[in-house]
Formats: structure tokens, sequence, C-alpha cells
């Protein structure tokens, strides 16, 4: 509503009733891609090119990044070439070196061996051996208690 009052508020609505409203793109519906381009009839080979040139690049790219890591892997696995400390593996194998070995006898001749048992060795501090007769005797024994405990039902 416009003020009888005051001229120059009138005029100054009336000019800008007069002219056009301009709207406002500020809104995210009317937000435009400008820069699309688009698509016609069949494909676009220049995107095709575009594409491929790029991966053309990538691949390029990870293979020098393969080679450049391959080389450093093998760089940093040579650096380490310290003199390996003894483990206690190492040390037990040698000190199993230093341990002098048994003797082994050569096998002798059956006749040797023969003539050898009879003679029995003069040393004192082997026990004597009891003769097979009293052996035979006391498993008799034995065996005849056995079988009374048996008679008995104790076993």
């Amino acid at each position: 509503k416009m003020r009888r009052s005051s001229s120059e508020g009138s005029l100054l609505q009336r000019e800008k009733q007069n002219q056009p409203k301009v709207k406002k793109l500020g809104g995210s519906k009317f937000c435009l891609n400008l820069s699309m381009k688009l698509g016609g009839l069949g494909p676009d080979y220049e995107t095709i090119k575009e594409k491929k040139e790029k991966m053309k690049l990538q691949k390029e790219y990870s293979r020098q990044i393969k080679e450049y890591n391959m080389k450093n892997i093998t760089v940093l696995q040579r650096l380490p070439a310290k003199p390996p400390v003894s483990v206690a593996r190492q040390k037990a194998l040698e000190y199993a070196k230093s341990i002098p070995r048994p003797r082994t006898f050569l096998a002798r001749p059956e006749q040797e061996v023969k003539e050898a048992l009879p003679q029995a060795p003069a040393a004192p501090s082997l026990p004597k051996i009891p003769s097979l007769e009293s052996l035979w005797s006391r498993h008799e024994k034995e065996k005849e208690a056995v079988a009374a405990f048996e008679a008995l039902h104790i076993l």
C-alpha cells in the first residue's frame, strides 16, 4: 500500500513495480552444471581416448612405483649382513665337536670270541654269577609257591 503523504516514496515504489523481477538461482534445485555436454548420437570418441590415456598413465605410474619398491626392498635385505650371533644351537654344536668320540672296536672273528669267553677276568669287583642249577631249583620252588596261592584263591 502506498502512503499518500509522501510523494517521493510513492515514485520510488512505482519505479520498482515497473522493473521486471529478477529470479535468483541460489537454491540447490537450480544449480546447473554448465560444463556438462549432452550426449549425441553414437559413441563419444574423445572421452574414450581421454580415458585410455588416463589408464595408460596410471599403469605406467604403478609400474614405476613397483620397480622403485622392488629396488628398495632388495637394498634393505642386503644391509643386515652382520655376522650371525652364536645361538644356543651353534654353541651346542661347537661343544659337541670338542668332546672326544668313543672308540669303536672292530668285530673280531668268531674263533677269537669263543676263545675269549672261557677266560674269566681276574677283577674281584665283578659279582659271582650263580650256577644254572641253583637258578633252576629256585624257579621250581617259586612255581610251587604260586600254585599253592592259586589253590587257596589268594591270587
